[in-house]
Order: C-alpha cells, then structure tokens, then sequence
C-alpha cells in the first residue's frame, strides 16, 4: 500500500466532486485516461468519426431524429432521449464515458438490438478484479502505522468501487452495443451474437481490453491494467493475432491454408470491413505475391448491392468464423518460403465510394494482424 499524505488527496477530491465528466478520471487514473482518450469509444460520435458521420449523413431520417446515439454518444442526454444532435463538449470529449461504460448494469437483450441499462449512479462504478470478486462495494479507507507518522489510503475517495457485477467479468456488459442491430427491414447489419458462456475461454474483455504494464491508479501501484484504449481496428491491431492460428499443408495438386478463428465471433463482419490474406512464396531468392484472400460481407436487396439499411439479404458472406480452408493450385518445393500475412482494412475500397470517402485514404490502409512463415 502506497503511502501517500492525506490532505492535498482530500483537497483534490473536493475541487473535481462537483464535476462528473470523463476527465476528472485524469486526476487518479492519468494512464487508463490517456488510452481511453485515443479509442474509438471517445470518437465514436458523428464529429470525431468520419465513418460514422458519412453514415448518418447517407441515412434516411426519420421523425426521431438521431437514432444513434444508444451506442454512439449515450453520453449526451439531448441526443439519447429527444434525437437532438449538436456539435458539443460531451459529442467532442465524452460521447460515451468513463461514468456511462462504468455503470451499465446489465444488458436487455431486444429482437432488433440490445439495450444497456445503466443504474444512473455517479458515485458508484462496476468493474473487474478476480480477486475481488464477490467482495461487494468497496469504500474509501484510511490508514495510519508508526504512531500516525504514516497515512495510507485504500479505495477510491471519489467514488464507490462495486467489484460484484457479472457482466464485467465475463465481457457481455459490451453486448449492448456490440452485438445484434436490425435495420429497418428487420435485417442485421452488425452481426456480432457473441453473448459469452461458461464454455468461452475468451472474453470481450479479455481480447480486446488486455493486461498490459502501468498503474491503473495512482493511490495505490499495480504493475498492469486493462487495456482501454480497445485493441483492434484502431489500436494494438497486432495484439489480437495471438487469437488466430494458421495451418499449413501440402496437396498433391498445391497447398491449403487453414485460418483458425479463436475468438467467439466471425471476424470482419461490420459493415464494409474487410479481412485480407496475402501471401508471398519465396523460391530460388525471388519473391511472388499470391492472389490475396479477401473476407468480407456484401449486403444486398432484390440480388444488387445496396447500403446497409437498405440491405434485405447477404449476397455475398467469406467472413472467417471457426476454421477457413483456403486452396493454393502451386506445388510447394524443397527450400520455398512461404509467408503469410492476414490483415483487416476498417473501410475497403468499395466501401469508401459509397460512403463518399475517397479523400480519406488512411481508412483503407492495411493493419496487419498476424505473420507466420513456414520453410519447406
């Protein structure tokens, strides 16, 4: 336990007491802080997103205005109940903040999507330690040693720690927004049914939000936190390889490529996401480039292509669930070298035409995920 003096702690909790946005998480939480700052939870609105703000642009409106704001900024009142969306603190800062996330108490799972409910507590949060769990709620606590000369501190002096929610550990207090979303023809667009079970040896959590090393408060040193900056799409793309595996093995007439899916869920399945497989052969000291693997998933509506919330039906679905077997026709000989590279691009090609991207090149940049490379 991290000694510390008391008073300018005090101090401290009363000057931010009166404020409830995500930044006075900064005074006590400056590393988590800073990751959150750069995630796609805190530009994830209409003004921080250029994807999201070309979707809502291209959406038919309806009578309820901003019918996004569930997932993408439940943070502003205005926008979640009245559809009222304006370009302010909350939309710019806080879209979905550290109190929204952190006090979801569980997930009401709906036909056409889910929906978070939250306790509307400010001063009492949910989280997950193991070896915590089922200790209840945890308050603010002083002690002393050595006659008073000491002082030390336990908990937090801003808030209560509730260690006992379920939900936060087995990673389904993410599933009211990352899961099922039906459009308006009662077809989903999203696809991630990925509500986990006893049986899950990963969770949402554990794949995407990750141990990694830093103090996750600065009253009281640990040596890791979780990851809360997201792994994925946008950050620590790499990090998530560890739950992909490749195989490789001869044929008579070539070679086949297994890609093993370790995570609960499809990979590449949002909207214009795209999944991508090169591969290079090495043989004799020259380098050739295999026609790449593409996953993805095209919506469509009377057998043509169309938006998602147009969409009817799936045209076309090489998405990567549990296993993907893919054939090459070239023979592999003594002393080849074959190198495997999968990756994922947040927006294809296709995807920002549609979206009337194009001057936004970076989102179609390739983020490897994984390499492996076998020698014969």
């Amino acid at each position: 336990m991290k000694p510390i003096l008391l008073f300018p702690l005090l101090a401290t909790a009363s000057l931010i007491g009166a404020s409830a946005t995500s930044i006075v998480c900064k005074q006590c939480h400056p590393t988590i802080y800073g990751e959150y700052y750069d995630s796609a939870h805190r530009k994830a609105s209409v003004f921080n997103d250029p994807v999201h703000s070309a979707w809502w642009k291209l959406m038919p409106k309806s009578k309820q205005g901003y019918t996004c704001a569930k997932c993408h900024s439940p943070s502003d009142k205005e926008a979640l109940k009245k559809g009222v969306l304006t370009e302010n603190g909350i939309q710019k800062e806080e879209p979905i903040s550290c109190v929204y996330c952190h006090t979801i108490d569980y997930v009401q799972q709906n036909d056409t999507a889910n929906i978070n409910i939250t306790t509307g507590k400010t001063r009492e949060f949910f989280t997950a330690e193991a070896s915590k769990k089922g200790s209840g709620i945890a308050h603010f606590q002083t002690h002393t040693s050595w006659f008073g000369l000491n002082r030390s501190v336990e908990n937090s002096p801003y808030h209560k720690i509730n260690y006992d929610n379920e939900n936060y550990y087995n990673g389904n207090v993410c599933m009211g927004c990352h899961a099922q979303s039906d459009n308006g023809h009662g077809f989903d667009i999203v696809m991630l049914d990925a509500l986990i079970d006893k049986k899950d040896k990963e969770t949402c959590i554990s794949c995407h939000m990750p141990q990694v090393p830093g103090t996750k408060v600065t009253l009281k040193e640990t040596k890791t936190h979780a990851y809360h900056g997201i792994a994925g799409i946008h950050n620590m793309t790499e990090a998530l390889g560890k739950y992909i595996d490749f195989n490789v093995s001869k044929r008579a007439d070539g070679f086949d490529i297994t890609i093993i899916n370790h995570a609960n869920h499809a990979l590449f399945g949002q909207a214009y996401r795209e999944g991508v497989l090169k591969v290079t052969l090495k043989r004799d000291g020259k380098e050739t480039a295999l026609p790449p693997a593409v996953f993805t998933r095209i919506f469509g509506k009377e057998g043509k292509e169309t938006l998602p919330w147009e969409a009817t039906q799936t045209l076309k679905d090489s998405l990567i669930y549990g296993k993907k077997r893919l054939h090459y026709p070239v023979r592999l000989q003594k002393g080849d070298t074959l190198t495997l590279v999968l990756g994922v691009r947040r927006v294809s090609q296709a995807g920002l035409k549609a979206l009337h991207l194009q001057n936004h090149s970076e989102l179609s940049r390739f983020k490897p995920l994984k390499y492996e490379t076998y020698r014969f």
